[in-house]
């Protein structure tokens, strides 16, 4: 099942419970809208020369002094937070999962050979390792600067409850996300410096320029719940600042929710028992989704497929 085939109903599902009082025309509408900033960001990554691609009075604004550990989101363009910081002088080490290191690997290669860049500028840590705060470690002793893109999934409330302090909640309209606090329990650990640093919208020109947020350190006899307290804040503002300035250029709506690949073969249900669904066909075969209900319903009764494809057709 390939996941970009079920991006829409997810989109839709998953927007839907933050925003509520959207109308289907509403959230067709601003799907469309996301949909055309994930292309217009895609065709910002061609390998180029990075003084001729990035915007100097933007770069200007990165400070020489980073270090640590710098967060980010999926959030506008910001698969060139990257080539911001090697084009600044920084050495960095980005921590990302196994499909994400393969997608952008050759990438990666063709950018560094094409500005005459060392083969080292840009590692991968993979984020599946049982070595990962090994290797998190060894990049920041090579004096190298940490990239994390931190994901949300507001299914994780189950454990939030039992674990409290694994999980940080973030209010957001009219739901919450809850992000993983394991790289803040770590820098807290070793005594790490940590920053949040963003591709962020310009209102006055439009342009995307960069936002760097100030350094949070751990203070001197500092307890964990303090230095938590104080990350939270920062996280607070900086997600309560995405969704107000233009909540759409953020990547992850489809993938908020953990959602297994395969879709559930169900019997078919009564058509009268259907709250919102949305017709869809993955490979060649008809299905329901509740959006409501965020469930699949197959249907293999011929006459309540020709229904689906005459909706599908008719759109």
């Amino acid at each position: 099942m390939n996941n970009n085939q079920l991006t829409k109903p997810f989109w839709f599902a998953n927007v839907w419970n933050f925003f509520p009082e959207f109308t289907v025309e509403d959230l067709e509408l601003n799907y469309l809208r996301w949909s055309a900033y994930r292309q217009s960001f895609a065709k910002m990554l061609h390998p180029v020369h990075l003084d001729q691609m990035l915007d100097a009075t933007c770069l200007e604004r990165l400070p020489t002094d980073l270090s640590g550990i710098v967060i980010s989101f999926h959030y506008g363009p910001y698969r060139l937070i990257p080539r911001y910081l090697l084009a600044a002088g920084y050495k960095i080490t980005v921590l990302a999962s196994p499909n994400i290191i393969k997608e952008e690997q050759k990438e990666t290669e063709q950018l560094l050979q094409y500005n005459n860049l060392e083969a080292d500028s840009l590692r991968y840590i993979y984020a599946s390792r049982r070595t990962v705060l090994k290797n998190i470690l060894s990049a920041l002793n090579e004096n190298r600067l940490v990239l994390v893109y931190l994901d949300a999934d507001e299914r994780a409330n189950r454990l939030a409850v039992k674990e409290p302090r694994a999980l940080l909640k973030v209010p957001v309209a009219a739901s919450r996300l809850y992000f993983h606090a394991s790289i803040t329990q770590f820098a807290f650990r070793f005594q790490l410096p940590l920053s949040f640093l963003l591709m962020e919208k310009n209102k006055n020109n439009g342009l995307w320029n960069l936002a760097l947020s100030k350094r949070l350190r751990c203070k001197r006899g500092e307890q964990p719940n303090g230095f938590m307290k104080r990350f939270k804040g920062q996280l607070n503002k900086v997600i309560t600042g995405i969704v107000m300035k233009d909540w759409a250029a953020w990547e992850n709506w489809p993938l908020i929710h953990i959602y297994h690949p395969d879709v559930e073969d169900r019997t078919v249900v009564l058509q009268d028992a259907l709250r919102w669904v949305m017709p869809i066909y993955v490979q060649e075969r008809a299905f329901f989704f509740d959006v409501k209900n965020r469930e699949f319903f197959e249907l293999k009764n011929e006459k309540f497929a020709e229904r689906v494809k005459s909706i599908k057709s008719s759109k």
